[in-house]
C-alpha cells in the first residue's frame, strides 16, 4: 500500500503547484528601485504599479489589490484571498488553487507603515506574488493540498518566507533593514518549526520528504514551465492569510 505522502505526491504531480519564486522573478527583482521617487505607495494603483515593475506577469496570478474592508482587522500585512473576498480568515475567503487560478491581494496599510521601510513593501509584494503563483501551479515546489489546513498553511508560509530570505540575501530588496530581514528569517523558522511539530511524530517519513523539499533552493526560484489551462480551479484548504506579523 502506498503511503499517504506518496498518494499526495501522485496527486500533486498532475498539477505542479505552490510557493515558488521564478527565474523571471529573480531577473525582475534585480530591477527593484532604490531611489525614493520609486517607493511604492499604499493605494491599490501604486501597489499594482510596483507589482508590475518587479513581476510584469503578475496579472496571470493576481486579479486585484485592495485594502482590507473597514472593520476587518486580522493582524496581517498582506494576504491572498479569492477574488472579492473580504475577511482573510473567513472560510469563504480561501484562495483558489489549481491551474490558471487568480486571486486578490488584500493589505492592512497601518500594519505595513508601522515602523517598516519602503523596501519591506517590496518584500511583502514579492511574498504574496509567490503565494499566488504557487497556488496557480507556476512553480516547481508542490502544494501540500489534502494534508490538512494547518500543515498546508505552515508549509506554504515556510516556503514563501524562505523565498523572501533567499531574495533578500541576494540583494533583491535595496534598503531592507537588518531587523526586517531578521523578521523574514524568524517567520520562516517559526513556520518550519510548527510544520515539524505537526508532522514528525505522526508521519516521520512524510516530514523527511517535506523538509527535503523546503531545503531545495532551486524549487523556490525556478518556474514550473508554461502556464496550464485555466479550467480546473478549486478552493484551497488554506483559509488563513499569509504574512501574519
Amino acid at each position: 500500500m502506498r503511503s499517504r505522502w506518496n498518494l499526495l505526491q501522485t496527486r500533486l504531480s498532475r498539477v505542479v503547484l505552490v510557493a515558488a519564486g521564478i527565474t523571471a522573478a529573480a531577473a525582475a527583482a534585480d530591477a527593484l528601485p532604490a531611489d525614493r521617487a520609486d517607493e511604492p505607495g499604499l493605494d491599490p494603483p501604486a501597489l499594482m504599479h510596483a507589482l508590475a515593475r518587479i513581476h510584469p506577469d503578475y496579472r496571470l496570478y493576481i486579479s486585484g489589490v485592495r485594502p482590507l474592508a473597514p472593520g476587518v482587522s486580522r493582524r496581517l500585512y498582506m494576504g491572498v484571498v479569492r477574488p472579492g473576498a473580504g475577511d482573510p480568515a473567513g472560510r469563504d475567503s480561501s484562495p483558489f488553487a489549481g491551474p490558471g487560478a487568480r486571486n486578490d491581494i488584500v493589505y492592512d496599510g497601518e500594519a505595513i507603515l508601522a515602523g517598516h521601510s519602503p523596501a519591506f513593501r517590496y518584500l511583502l509584494l514579492d511574498h504574496e506574488y509567490f503565494h499566488a503563483r504557487h497556488l496557480a501551479g507556476g512553480t516547481l515546489l508542490p502544494l501540500a493540498g489534502g494534508a490538512g489546513v494547518e500543515i498546508e498553511r505552515h508549509y506554504n508560509e515556510a516556503a514563501a518566507w524562505g523565498f523572501n530570505v533567499l531574495e533578500a540575501r541576494a540583494g533583491r530588496y535595496p534598503g531592507l533593514r537588518p531587523d526586517e530581514f531578521r523578521e523574514a528569517l524568524d517567520r520562516q523558522g517559526e513556520h518550519y518549526a510548527a510544520l515539524k511539530a505537526l508532522m514528525k511524530a505522526k508521519d516521520p517519513g512524510g516530514w523527511t520528504r517535506m523538509a527535503d523539499l523546503l531545503r531545495q533552493p532551486d524549487l523556490l526560484v525556478k518556474t514550473g514551465g508554461s502556464r496550464p489551462p485555466a479550467d480546473r480551479w478549486h478552493l484551497s484548504g488554506w483559509g488563513r492569510s499569509p504574512a501574519i506579523p
